[in-house]
């Protein structure tokens, strides 16, 4: 059974959100704001974290900074009332695995999450249209201010953004999976990253690649 730190301050919605997620066979602990939800992820450990943006007396930005600081393989969830379009660059940058609307029924809010623990991005539908109209496909040059990469090195952002692990990687570009973790190494000193995410974020923001692509 997965375990879910649930962070919100409406007491209500977080009663009603742990029920809902408990019956689709999670086990959550609850939090009403970030000071509580540090404490509890030093008690125990936690598969997702699911936290709001507006929290009382630190904001969901600092708690999912905290987080990541911590466990930089934490798969944090920010399912929010707020404007997500405002604040996605933001997030995404932290290294948040998913952006939910509260707005969410229960079926597409727990299908979400189990994309999310497959540490697959997950957007609202209109954001990723819109991202999607304003960027541009790859092309194999780079933006003015960024490195040049390879038509291999764009065709691994594109598949790492599409979700793909490293097996599927190497066996869509017949590469082993040893040539992929050299690749992805190489790739990240190029670009000036750490992570899968923060190379995608950095490739998004480039328009070298399109969230969504098929």
């Amino acid at each position: 059974m997965k375990s879910i730190l649930l962070v919100d301050d409406h007491r209500t919605f977080l009663a009603g959100t742990a029920f809902i997620l408990e019956k689709y066979g999670y086990r959550v602990t609850t939090a009403a704001k970030a000071a509580d939800a540090l404490r509890l992820m030093e008690e125990a450990p936690f598969d997702l974290f699911v936290i709001d943006l507006k929290l009382p007396e630190s904001s969901g930005f600092e708690l999912a900074e905290a987080i990541l600081r911590s466990f930089p393989e934490a798969i944090v969830v920010v399912l929010t009332g707020e404007d997500i379009a405002e604040h996605f660059d933001h997030l995404l940058a932290l290294g948040v695995t998913a952006v939910l609307e509260k707005a969410l029924g229960e079926e597409e809010l727990a299908a979400s999450l189990r994309l999310a623990e497959q540490r697959l991005t997950v957007l609202p539908v209109e954001l990723a249209r819109r991202l999607r109209a304003t960027g541009s496909p790859a092309d194999g040059g780079a933006g003015p201010t960024g490195p040049a990469l390879s038509e291999r090195e764009l065709a691994v952002l594109q598949l790492i953004a599409d979700g793909s692990k490293n097996k599927d990687i190497a066996d869509r570009l017949f590469m082993s999976q040893r040539n992929v973790e050299y690749l992805l190494s190489g790739l990240f000193r190029k670009l000036g990253v750490q992570s899968r995410q923060e190379a995608v974020l950095k490739a998004v923001q480039e328009q070298w690649i399109r969230l969504g692509s098929p």
